[in-house]
């Protein structure tokens, strides 16, 4: 696992070095999810419905499947 040092600017920013931008592919506008464990801090880039799209799928969902839970996607994205 590869370890990266980031700079903490004056307003709390965190800067990223270039190599580590590309090896996630990370991009101005992105969301990173921050998971704090004790004095640690675990981030990770958050996936967007286009990154979820473009992946494997590992099941089939039918047409009437999706109707039935689309009220609970919808209020749970609005919730985002």
């Amino acid at each position: 696992m590869a370890e990266y040092i980031l700079k903490v600017g004056k307003k709390g920013e965190l800067n990223t070095p270039k190599k580590l931008r590309l090896k996630i592919g990370l991009s101005p506008g992105n969301e990173i999810i921050a998971t704090i464990k004790g004095e640690e801090i675990l981030l990770k880039k958050r996936k967007t419905i286009i990154n979820l799209l473009e992946e494997d799928s590992i099941t089939s969902v039918t047409e009437g499947e999706i109707k039935k839970e689309r009220p609970l996607l919808e209020k749970e994205l609005l919730e985002r």
